[in-house]
């Protein structure tokens, strides 16, 4: 927070002059806001214009203080919902994106399983999305098994790992019919796939492991929310409260002009003290 803002935010919590104590530089101040004004229309308007700011700073200081306790609530909810699964706690979204990204990169490979089985281009590629498809659905599934029901999680990682075997057949079949030399350079191409295809597998399911929990990721998006708002809030606070001294600050220097004729020295500073706390809006009259 700026150190206006904490000024500002002082000030709407009772923070007053040592001279507010008395009565009587209050009522001078009054009797002598009240001389001036009627002295010239651009004098009370000015007047009115630095009351009007003082009031404005108020409403956005207690603007700010809601903004910030919102902002704390929200940030003590996912704090507690984190809690829960402290592991999880890499932002959903880019998590996502990485394992989607691994199993895009998944898609070469399995284009050329694919040709094993398909007789045309169209019928090649509806095969390689069908095997991305069930690679992104073994991923999601072993993620979501992974906590609980450790049964479930190992029938479903021996299916995947089955997949990934039987497209590695697919493979070495597609290498040895389009002519490779030799069995062995095929199985060396085949195995080299598999690996491949292996550890984007493994490299998205890790990344899936990590992603926070759904209600995490609503949780920080609430408290993400909040902080902008509070930021924001402070940002106007201190708009509201520059504006707010700009025009006491006029005032006060053109009424000075008439309270150094009618006021002794001793008098002038204390005066001037209360005036400028009724003009920001901090004095308790």
């Amino acid at each position: 927070m700026t150190e206006t803002a904490q000024r500002g935010l002082a000030d709407q919590q009772g923070s007053t002059v040592t001279a507010l104590r008395g009565e009587q530089p209050a009522s001078d101040v009054t009797r002598q806001v009240s001389d001036y004004n009627r002295r010239s229309k651009a004098h009370e308007k000015l007047y009115a214009r630095a009351r009007q700011a003082a009031d404005a700073a108020s409403h956005a200081a207690d603007a700010a203080s809601r903004a910030d306790a919102a902002r704390d609530d929200a940030e003590s909810a996912h704090e507690a919902i984190q809690a829960e699964e402290p592991d999880r706690h890499a932002p959903r979204p880019r998590q996502w994106a990485i394992a989607g990204g691994a199993l895009l990169l998944d898609g070469v490979a399995c284009y050329f399983a694919a040709e094993a089985l398909g007789s045309d281009d169209r019928e090649t590629a509806a095969w390689a999305v069908l095997f991305l498809a069930l690679l992104g659905i073994g991923e999601v599934a072993l993620d979501h098994f992974s906590a609980e029901h450790r049964a479930v999680w190992r029938w479903i990682a021996a299916a995947l790992t089955g997949f990934v075997g039987l497209l590695g057949v697919l493979r070495f079949s597609f290498l040895v019919t389009v002519g490779a030399e030799g069995l062995v350079p095929a199985a060396v191409g085949a195995v080299l796939f598999t690996a491949v295809t292996t550890g984007l597998v493994l490299s998205g399911y890790r990344a899936l492991r990590l992603a926070e929990a759904s209600q995490a990721w609503q949780a920080r998006r609430q408290l993400r929310t909040r902080e902008r708002a509070a930021s924001e809030a402070h940002r106007k606070l201190d708009r509201m409260l520059a504006r707010r001294d700009r025009l006491a600050g006029a005032y006060l220097a053109r009424i000075r002009l008439q309270l150094v004729q009618t006021c002794s020295s001793s008098e002038l500073a204390e005066i001037e003290q209360v005036l400028w706390a009724h003009l920001v809006g901090t004095d308790l009259s």
